[in-house]
């Protein structure tokens, strides 16, 4: 275990509803610098989208060699799950997708779009004094500042 980090308990909760063409990564970067939150956690999302753009990793070395995908213009894909966490003002989530052509799961990444509606509910975590930092590899871990 590298570390265990303590925040004071939940804060503000935060719904952000989004419609056909919002861009789901960057509609959620908006919201979480507009409304101040430097950390939070991601209870959950629902909806649909147009267009998915994930990566994920594709090497069990030292570094993680990522393959970038892009979905669409295959029909609507249904929302399955978004989970994460939002350290230090910059969200980092997992996305689980699926349309009829199969599954999706990775990393969400900029680009995605909503179809009819995404539902995304946040919980701001005060307190917690920690961010992200690359070891010699680029590989993102958790320490406190």
């Amino acid at each position: 275990m590298k570390g265990l980090f303590y925040g004071e308990g939940t804060g503000r909760i935060i719904v952000i509803n989004l419609g056909r063409g919002d861009l789901l990564l960057e509609s959620i970067r908006d919201r979480l610098k507009a409304e101040g939150i430097r950390n939070a956690v991601l209870f959950g999302a629902v909806g649909s989208l147009q267009k998915l753009v994930y990566h994920l990793p594709t090497s069990m070395g030292p570094t993680s060699n990522d393959r970038f995908i892009t979905v669409e213009g295959s029909g609507p894909i249904e929302l399955g799950s978004l989970s994460g966490n939002v350290i230090d003002g910059d969200p980092h989530m997992h996305i689980v997708a699926q349309d009829k052509n199969g599954n999706y799961v990775g990393h969400l990444e900029e680009g995605t779009e909503v179809l009819f509606l995404a539902e995304i509910i946040l919980a701001e975590i005060p307190g917690l004094n920690i961010h992200r930092v690359k070891n010699e590899h680029g590989v993102v871990y958790l320490t406190e500042k």
